[in-house]
């Protein structure tokens, strides 16, 4: 098999990557923030030519706003994190889920980035998006899809173990 990435590109990417929840206090700079939206603007979409709508809090003050949106218990996964990332996505009256689609793409771009650049993730789902969008999006145009703590993760806090099923399990080939 000819390998177009290198084995620790793919443990980077994939094999050695999870989703963090404890950071170290080592701050994201803007250099390596504009670095990755040059990777995520790059990024496949479904065509609709839609850029992603990113947002990238790193000031306490501004996370403040985040943390009402986020049940208490993972709040802090968020908070404490170097940098807060709100992925959002065009509001399409006519196709109201094709842009959520769309935002989910984009936010799977931005994790992938970030990790080809050296920083730990950890997407949230479980959020209130009504909160996120009055606070960073109160035009209308735009809704958020995902927040994602970027930043570098603390090896010291052991990661949760994730059981993956098998290819047989979950992936028929038909």
């Amino acid at each position: 098999m000819r390998r177009i990435v290198s084995d620790a590109a793919l443990d980077a990417l994939f094999r050695a990557a999870h989703s963090r929840y404890v950071w170290l206090d080592r701050p994201v700079g803007d250099t390596l923030l504009r670095a990755l939206w040059e990777l995520v603007k790059r990024a496949p979409t479904s065509g609709i030519a839609r850029p992603a709508r990113l947002v990238f809090v790193r000031s306490q003050a501004v996370k403040a706003r985040l943390a009402p949106a986020l049940p208490e218990a993972i709040r802090a996964g968020l908070t404490t994190a170097p940098v807060a990332a709100i992925v959002g996505h065009a509001i399409d009256l006519e196709r109201p889920s094709a842009g959520l689609r769309e935002g989910g793409m984009q936010a799977a771009s931005l994790i992938l980035a970030a990790r080809a650049l050296g920083l730990d993730c950890g997407p949230f789902w479980d959020f209130d998006g009504r909160i996120v969008d009055a606070a960073f999006f109160p035009e209308g145009t735009v809704a958020s899809t995902v927040l994602c703590a970027i930043g570098y993760g603390d090896d010291t806090q052991p990661a949760p173990p994730e059981a993956r099923p098998g290819c047989d399990e979950t992936c028929p080939i038909l």
